[in-house]
């Protein structure tokens, strides 16, 4: 009987899912607990997975801001439980690429980092937009990795886990630590 209600619940939650107006959908399947915010602007490729609490975030107002974002991911690509992508500029995501378990991708940030702006609360500062991210095809992304504004992360390439890329990764390379540096070309 349970196995009957989980399978009742993943094919409501997988209708919600395609039912959204998406910009652009492909075959998909995601698991529960998704969050979704301004699917038109949003462009999702043939044979993309994820698991469980993804969150796919195109802000196209943040209180008296006004952006157009693009998410761009293309086919085959597989993201893993509670993935996150928050895009206020433009974030692209090449086909095959893996994504483990809580990895988050941004091109915003609240606020400068001025010390004007450290003493607002920082729900309440402006989204400081940095730039787009680039994510090549067939990219590797170990768990609980961070990937930071206005940076483009090359072909084949590893992000191993726990990393926080800050700056460009070359196609074909590993790239570890906090700040990501690259250790294998």
């Amino acid at each position: 009987m349970i196995k009957i209600i989980h399978m009742v619940i993943n094919r409501c939650n997988q209708i919600r899912w395609n039912n959204l107006k998406w910009k652009k959908i492909g075959e998909s399947y995601v698991g529960k607990d998704f969050t979704v915010v301004s699917p038109e602007r949003i462009s999702i490729g043939d044979k993309f997975y994820a698991e469980n609490n993804l969150s796919l975030q195109a802000w196209t107002k943040y209180q008296n801001q006004i952006f157009t974002p693009e998410i761009e991911i293309g086919d085959n690509v597989s993201m893993m439980g509670n993935c996150q992508i928050s895009c206020c500029n433009r974030i692209i995501i090449g086909d095959g690429c893996l994504f483990g378990d809580n990895v988050f991708i941004t091109d915003n940030f609240h606020g400068d980092n001025s010390r004007e702006q450290l003493k607002i609360p920082p729900i309440n500062r402006p989204l400081d937009v940095r730039g787009e991210v680039r994510i090549g095809k067939n990219v590797w992304v170990g768990r609980n990795v961070c990937i930071m504004p206005g940076v483009s992360i090359g072909d084949g390439a590893v992000i191993g886990a726990n990393a926080v890329v800050t700056k460009d990764i070359p196609a074909f390379s590993v790239a570890v630590g906090v700040p990501a540096k690259v250790i294998n070309v």
